[in-house]
């Protein structure tokens, strides 16, 4: 499972559904404060990021697992 989240005009890459990004982003979201969320940036050797979650600011979720 891997999921491509795409944020301010880059892309990261998590090893993770796209269903329990959803519900970790929902509960950073009810805190009513921001938090930040662990993803993959790069191709090949990729580095560590973290991304501002808050309210207002977009982020899209797209499920890149390979087909089975």
């Amino acid at each position: 499972m891997r999921t491509t989240i795409h944020y301010d005009g880059k892309e990261y890459v998590v090893a993770r559904a796209a269903a329990e990004l959803q519900e970790e982003i929902a509960a950073i979201l009810a805190t009513g404060a921001p938090g930040w969320l662990r993803v993959n940036h790069g191709r090949g050797q990729l580095q560590k990021a973290d991304i501002l979650v808050d309210r207002g600011v977009p982020i899209g979720l797209v499920d890149s697992s390979d087909p089975e």
